[in-house]
């Protein structure tokens, strides 16, 4: 009796290099079944070669460039569940953070499957940034300064999203599921796992949650992150008119690390050029908002005026 010879099924032939290929070119079934397919695949015992590591690592690599380019959006929600299951495969160690400001675009879609899609990948980032706040004295990696200042980015790039993307309606919820689905639920989710992982350990890495507030709390709170990217906005535009050399970086580095009363005056001669009184004066009325605005590593990671608004909320609770 003749041996019927086997045809591979095609699903042990397929390459995560073809698997996308699907996702970005055929029709819209075709496409979805591709997108789904990835992570069976990455766990099927045919993957895990090197070749395939290469393909996952240059995929994640160009995924903002190709995500730009595709024009359906069923195929945009394809791409971005697909990068997000193969996204903890990628060099942690060398680029934790360098697709975030893709990710930051992924949180304000309008399709929730993109939004949930970004959250996942920023919260598989979670991991190794607050290992060294997890785990004092192991060593990662990471360095605990670069993930102190990925973290510090990170939470203050999230809190001005979440203000700007806040509804009064929201003030309703008491639990982040009872959210209505949306950007600012999305950004909740990652606050989520952020302060889960990081507990009550304060640390540059991140600006300490506020404790419970009040609605009346809450919405000073929003109303202090809104007039902290005000302030921004007008030391920017201060430090173009200035000609100066430096940067709203510099600035917030410098008020942040303050230690001594002279660290003003290092914000200040930043924006030097040998100007008049006047010039002088609305330089020092910016700084002195900006003081009072920005956090500061000596109080936690916030800034004087949510220390101050968390004290008079705790007095309102109390009464």
């Amino acid at each position: 009796m003749p041996i019927e010879s086997k045809q591979p099924h095609r699903s042990t032939e397929m390459t995560f290099a073809e698997l996308f290929k699907n996702i970005l070119t055929a029709d819209k079934d075709q496409s979805r079944a591709a997108a789904r397919k990835v992570r069976k695949f990455l766990y099927s015992s045919h993957s895990g070669g090197k070749d395939e590591f290469k393909q996952i690592k240059d995929i994640i690599n160009n995924a903002p460039d190709t995500y730009s380019k595709i024009a359906e959006d069923w195929r945009q929600e394809n791409f971005a569940i697909a990068v997000s299951v193969i996204y903890y495969l990628h060099n942690k160690e060398r680029h934790p953070d360098f697709l975030f400001p893709w990710l930051f675009q992924l949180l304000q879609h309008k399709n929730g499957n993109i939004r949930q899609a970004g959250v996942r990948m920023i919260q598989t980032e979670l991991g190794p940034l607050t290992y060294h706040l997890r785990f004092p004295g192991k060593e990662s990696g990471l360095s605990k300064e670069r993930a102190d200042s990925i973290l510090f980015g990170l939470r203050t790039n999230l809190d001005h999203l979440a203000a700007s993307a806040w509804q009064p309606a929201y003030d309703k919820c008491e639990y982040v599921e009872e959210l209505p689905s949306g950007t600012y639920k999305s950004i909740q989710l990652i606050f989520s796992l952020l302060d889960d992982y990081c507990g009550e350990v304060s640390n540059q890495a991140r600006i300490e949650s506020m404790p419970p507030l009040s609605q009346a709390g809450l919405q000073k709170h929003r109303q202090i992150l809104e007039r902290r990217k005000e302030i921004e906005q007008e030391i920017v535009e201060m430090l173009e008119e200035t000609d100066s050399d430096f940067s709203l970086q510099d600035v917030r580095a410098v008020i942040y690390h303050e230690s001594g009363s002279d660290d003003l005056m290092k914000a200040l001669l930043m924006f030097d050029r040998g100007g008049g009184a006047s010039e002088l004066s609305n330089v020092l009325e910016l700084l002195n908002d900006a003081w009072n605005y920005f956090p500061h590593e000596v109080l936690g990671g916030i800034s004087p005026a949510e220390k101050l608004l968390e004290y008079q909320d705790r007095q309102r609770q109390e009464k």
